[in-house]
């Protein structure tokens, strides 16, 4: 039931985040202002609560209808380490959003999650490429890869959570592009779990569309980054199904060349990883057509072009799906390149 987790899901984020907005103006819970945001004004920072609690009430009302819930457990453990590490994912980022935690401590509970997850079985066995049989095997390259992938993925969608709708947008497109792929491979368990993600992120996203009532904050962007770094790794267990490495990069290029920008902005100027600026694609973009509507917009056009290169390897073959997906990787480093030459040339 893929449909009935994206509804379900999509009506408890909706239910639920205007009573978290609600509770968040009367403690005063109130979204930062630094040289990374671009809001005014004071914005309830919460949102993500109601992504995390309708998702997990998702997960166990399917549970309950698709058999006995012992059976359940039985059949599809695997759903166990996938809440308990998004769920830990979840309390830091609320604790976060309520205690301003050090940056080094998020990072240590972050490796404490991801090798919770993998210690189950979730990581990155194969590459798929267009040459041999179509794989290329990491052995014991799969633990390293796998945790710099996670973690990476996990800060990615945190650092570009910047304009209003804009990582809700692309998380909201990247989990449907997983969902689509498992239910297209049969795979009904992992399709759910996926579009149960989309479904919290698109009841979240009436909200948070420009001009936005409440923000996801850190509990919202650290356990969507979690959920979609690992939602590409649920077909491995047991079936052997595979989304890819390359097509997984692809979905979320967005956030990873940005973030791979970001770290080298900072380590020219000398300053700290997780200092705020505002040079980030959306923010470069922003100043090119000057309307938030329009530059968000113009990322989801993108990503979801990006996803369509992904899932190219449900029909096209190895070769064909491998060129799409780096010609479209190009079209979106192009894509960097000439906003970058443009805002330089406005600068000067």
């Amino acid at each position: 039931m893929p449909i009935v987790a994206l509804l379900l899901s999509a009506a408890f984020a909706a239910a639920l985040v205007p009573s978290v907005t609600q509770f968040a103006h009367s403690r005063g819970l109130y979204d930062t202002i630094n040289d990374r945001k671009v809001h005014n004004g004071k914005i309830p920072r919460l949102g993500g609560v109601g992504i995390a609690v309708a998702f997990l009430l998702t997960s166990f009302v399917l549970l309950s209808l698709q058999g006995p819930l012992y059976d359940e457990l039985n059949d599809h453990i695997e759903i166990w380490p996938i809440l308990l590490s998004g769920g830990i994912m979840f309390i830091l980022g609320l604790m976060d959003d309520l205690f301003d935690l050090r940056a080094m401590y998020k990072f240590l509970v972050q490796i404490g999650a991801a090798l919770l997850l993998m210690a189950f079985g979730f990581r990155f066995r194969v590459i798929m490429v267009p040459w041999g049989d179509g794989l290329f095997h990491l052995g014991y390259f799969s633990y390293p890869i796998t945790l710099l992938w996670i973690i990476g993925i996990t800060n990615a969608v945190n650092l570009i959570d910047g304009l209003d709708g804009l990582a809700g947008g692309i998380s909201f497109i990247a989990a449907s592009t997983f969902g689509i792929f498992f239910w297209a491979k049969g795979l009904v368990l992992p399709a759910e779990i996926c579009l149960a993600i989309s479904g919290a992120v698109l009841g979240f996203l009436i909200f948070n569309l420009p001009p936005a009532k409440v923000f996801m904050g850190d509990s919202g962007s650290l356990f969507l980054g979690f959920s979609l770094a690992m939602l590409p790794l649920l077909g491995q267990r047991d079936t052997g199904a595979e989304i890819g490495l390359i097509s997984a990069a692809t979905t979320l290029s967005i956030p990873i060349l940005d973030t791979l920008m970001a770290m080298y902005r900072r380590k020219a100027a000398g300053k700290p990883f997780f200092s705020a600026d505002k040079n980030h694609f959306h923010h470069v973009l922003l100043d090119k057509v000057k309307s938030t509507t329009k530059a968000i917009a113009i990322v989801y056009g993108i990503n979801i072009i990006l996803a369509l290169a992904a899932l190219s390897t449900l029909y096209a073959g190895a070769a064909l799906s491998f060129v799409l997906k780096i010609t479209a990787l190009l079209g979106l480093a192009s894509t960097f390149v000439a906003l970058k030459v443009h805002r330089m040339k406005a600068e000067k």
